[in-house]
C-alpha cells in the first residue's frame, strides 16, 4: 500500500492509537449467521487491552435482537460496550413521533420485507396492510428475494407516487453480502423511490448523527476512536462525515471489486480508485477484523 493509506495486517498494530472503535458487523464480524476468521480473537485482544467497542448496525432489528444474535454465535457481552443498529433508532422515531416527518404520518403501512423483520415493530400499534391503496406510508425493512431487482418495483413506485405515499426505512444499506455475493437491500429501494421523487425517512450509516452518539457514549475524544466497517458508502464514508478516523475492512462487500479474497492484500492502485470513486479516504486498510 501507499504511504498515505497504509495497509496493516491487523489491529495488533494501531490498537494503542485508539481507545475505543466503532465497529461494522455485517461483512465484517459476521456473515450469514457465521463468525468471521479472526474475530473472536480481535476482540478478546480489544478487551484484554482495556478498549470499548461498540457495534454499530444498519440492520432493521433492534438493539436487543442484534445482541441475542452475538450471543448465538458466541460473542459475549463482556467483549463489547454496546450495540446501536438502524431498527433501534426507526422504532424510537415511530413511537415518539418528533420528527415532522411524522407529524401527519398516518398509522397504516405497507410493509416491505421479510414478516420476520416486521416483528421488533409490532407493538407500537401501525398496521400493516396488503393493499397498498389501504396504505398512508410504506416501511421497508428488506426486499422480497436475493433474485430482486429495481425495475421490478418500477410499477409499484408508480402507484405509491401517484399517491404521495412516504417511505420509511428502517435498513440504508443498499448492498448486503451472502456468501461473498452482494444482493440488493432497503437502502437500494429507498434510494430508487428518492431518486424517482418519493419522500423517504431513514436514519443509520452514514448519517453522521448515528456515529456521533455512539462516539458520546464511549466518553473519549473523538481523535481517539476508530470506525472500522467495509462498506465505503456508509461505513467509511459515514466515518468521514463525522471526523472519526476510518479503517476500511478490503475483504469485505467490495472485496470482488478488488480482486481479493477475505484475508488477502488489495493492490494499492485498486483501492485508491474505489475510494476516490465513493469520495472518502481511510487512516489503513485491513484484510479482515483481525488482530
Amino acid at each position: 500500500m501507499s504511504s498515505e493509506i497504509p495497509y496493516i495486517a491487523g489491529l495488533r498494530s494501531l490498537a494503542a492509537a485508539y481507545d475505543a472503535f466503532i465497529v461494522d458487523l455485517w461483512g465484517v464480524v459476521y456473515e450469514e449467521q457465521r463468525l468471521c476468521f479472526g474475530v473472536f480473537n480481535a476482540l478478546s485482544q480489544l478487551s484484554d487491552a482495556g478498549k470499548k467497542v461498540v457495534f454499530l448496525s444498519n440492520s432493521p432489528l433492534r438493539s436487543a435482537d442484534m445482541v441475542k444474535t452475538l450471543e448465538r454465535m458466541g460473542i459475549k457481552r463482556y467483549l463489547y460496550y454496546g450495540v446501536l443498529t438502524a431498527g433501534e433508532v426507526i422504532y424510537h422515531e415511530l413511537r415518539r413521533r418528533v420528527d415532522p416527518f411524522f407529524l401527519n404520518l398516518g398509522r397504516k403501512c405497507f410493509h416491505i420485507g421479510p414478516e420476520n423483520f416486521w416483528q421488533p415493530y409490532a407493538d407500537l400499534g401501525y398496521v400493516p396492510v396488503s393493499n397498498i391503496d389501504e396504505a398512508d406510508f410504506i416501511f421497508v425493512t428488506g426486499t422480497m428475494g436475493n433474485q430482486d431487482s429495481l425495475e421490478k418495483y418500477e410499477p409499484f413506485f408508480r402507484v405509491c407516487l401517484s399517491r404521495r405515499l412516504p417511505m420509511v426505512c428502517a435498513c440504508p444499506d443498499s448492498f448486503i453480502l451472502k456468501d461473498g455475493t452482494p444482493y440488493m437491500a432497503a437502502g437500494a429501494l429507498a434510494a430508487q423511490y428518492q431518486k424517482v421523487g418519493g419522500t423517504v425517512f431513514w436514519r443509520g450509516k452514514p448519517d453522521p448523527s448515528v456515529f456521533l452518539y455512539c462516539a458520546e457514549g464511549l466518553e473519549t475524544e473523538k481523535s481517539r476512536i476508530a470506525v472500522i466497517g467495509d462498506c465505503l458508502q456508509t461505513d467509511i464514508y459515514g466515518a468521514n462525515l463525522s471526523g472519526l478516523d476510518a479503517l476500511f475492512v478490503a475483504g469485505g462487500i467490495h472485496a470482488k471489486e478488488l480482486g481479493i479474497n477475505r484475508g488477502q492484500q488489495p493492490e494499492a492502485d485498486r483501492v485508491s480508485s474505489l475510494l476516490n470513486q465513493h469520495d472518502c479516504t481511510a487512516k489503513a486498510v485491513l484484510p479482515a477484523f483481525v488482530w
